[in-house]
């Protein structure tokens, strides 16, 4: 009986250390992995980055965003330390000290919203040497919603009326062309677009007519233009030096409304003399 039990006893011993074993590869494999992503430094090496991503996080209001750096640099050595920097108009606006996981740098700049920053990572080597490296910048841009941050928070639309005729009852608009501009920055995942534009013409305030419009995506993202050549609408008597006034109305998918004024057309003896737009 003793016997049986002793050989329990090491059966178990045996199994425990195997697991343990097994554990410990595991783990050692990790750290070769981690290591090996960034290679060690070497003597008289001049740091530098390979890589670097910016990306931002709005606020609940466009008066600012979150600017977020992941950095990967050449090598790493202990004593090793990087700064987020970012200027505007050559004044420092922030300096974050970096965190290294394992594979690269990474820090958060809260920036207010204004047009022309500049991105920079300071990278220090363990021996004290100093390297500032561009990574977005107005000279060398490589994102220009994160350098003119105001404008890529903001969205607008505007409205130009180059030339219109009237025929009796019916007002042609015969020359001009809308734009709608959504924001340009957003939380990772979210697309705003234009979700519904239209011209809306008044008199006294009151709506006579409406007409929807096919906005099309331009280059810029979230941008969107449309020509508005052709549209017609039915308008009524007009008394001398009565006015039609013409604007348009923007719905984004974000429920944000925007509105711009395009013009007026005046009137004499019933006849349309004047517009601006």
């Amino acid at each position: 009986m003793k016997r049986k039990n002793l050989l329990a006893v090491i059966a178990l011993v045996a199994v425990f250390a195997f697991v343990l074993a097994g554990c410990g590869t595991k783990d050692e494999g990790s750290t070769v992995s981690t290591a090996a992503s960034v290679p060690e430094m070497s003597a008289g090496q001049e740091l530098t980055l390979t890589s670097s991503a910016l990306t931002a996080t709005t606020w609940s209001s466009p008066n600012g965003a979150t600017v977020n750096l992941t950095a990967t640099p050449n090598g790493y050595a202990q004593g090793q330390s990087a700064a987020f920097i970012v200027r505007l108009e050559g004044e420092e606006a922030a300096n974050v000290p970096c965190e290294w996981n394992g594979s690269a740098y990474t820090a958060s700049a809260d920036l207010n919203a204004a047009d022309g920053y500049c991105y920079y990572v300071l990278l220090t080597a363990a021996d004290g040497t100093q390297t500032e490296v561009a990574i977005n910048t107005p000279t060398v841009p490589t994102d220009d919603a994160l350098i003119n941050l105001e404008s890529a928070l903001n969205s607008y639309c505007s409205m130009t009326v180059a030339s219109a005729t009237q025929d009796g009852s019916t007002l042609t608009i015969t020359g001009g062309s809308v734009e709608v501009q959504a924001p340009r920055i957003t939380n990772e995942g979210e697309t705003i677009t234009c979700s519904k534009a239209e011209l809306v013409l008044t008199f006294n305030e009151e709506i006579v007519g409406t007409a929807a419009l096919t906005m099309e995506a331009a280059e810029i993202p979230g941008s969107y233009t449309a020509d508005i050549s052709g549209i017609t609408f039915s308008i009524p008597t007009m008394e001398d030096d009565q006015q039609l006034s013409i604007r348009l109305d923007v719905t984004l998918s974000n429920g944000q409304f925007l509105t711009a004024p395009g013009g007026t057309f005046s009137f004499l003896n019933g006849e349309m003399v004047s517009s601006v737009g």
